[in-house]
């Protein structure tokens, strides 16, 4: 089974329905759901997937290791307890399962130094905490996970700002790609892997 946890309004899930046998989405918003649903409709993968309101922080309602797959696109920041949605992540995932995150970089060199100096906003939501590279891996130990892999990966938010600033942070990634450097990448790739306890 896949879990796309801060599903939103079903886009990654869907997309990945030709390859799952079967998958759920949960998202705290009833709208998103309500969106989700309403493009699962018109979906010929109606059968292998399902979309519900849900809770990050305690996965209610999905059983413990009952999962092959969790991945969070693009939600984990905006995630008031970190801690208790990788726990509950962590829960369940089967043995042998696998985490795959995507989440903006706070290492980055727009929201540390560039946003702030030309007065840009650069949270979505009042609540929003975007981690470093360091505090999403000691996050991911405390939960659980030994083994982990990162890559940085390109986040450029054209639609939020204007077009000069999309210009200025496409060459900070092409600089960031070719110097790699990542803290001139926006985003944040991690997967992890539940293996079993040592005996």
């Amino acid at each position: 089974m896949v879990l796309d946890v801060g599903c939103g309004n079903g886009h990654h899930l869907l997309a990945l329905a030709p390859e799952v046998a079967r998958g759920i989405g949960i998202d705290l918003s009833p709208g998103m759901i309500a969106l989700a649903r309403a493009r699962l409709c018109n979906s010929p993968w109606k059968a292998n997937l399902t979309f519900e309101v849900g809770n990050a922080e305690d996965l209610n309602g999905i059983g413990d290791q009952s999962v092959d797959l969790a991945i969070c696109i693009g939600g984990l920041e905006h995630m008031l307890d970190k801690r208790a949605v990788l726990a509950s992540i962590y829960r369940v995932l089967k043995i042998g399962g696998r985490f795959f995150c995507l989440t903006l970089n706070a290492d980055y060199v727009w929201y540390r130094t560039i946003a702030p100096v030309l007065g840009f906003g650069t949270r979505h939501l009042s609540s929003d905490r975007v981690l470093t590279h360091e505090e999403f891996s000691l996050l991911l130990d405390q939960a659980g996970f030994r083994r982990t892999r990162s890559v940085s990966w390109t986040f450029i938010p054209k639609g939020d700002v204007p077009t000069l600033v999309a210009l200025l942070l496409t060459m900070l990634d092409v600089i960031g790609q070719h110097a790699r450097l990542g803290s001139f990448r926006g985003g944040l790739s991690l997967c992890a892997w539940k293996d079993a306890k040592p005996t």
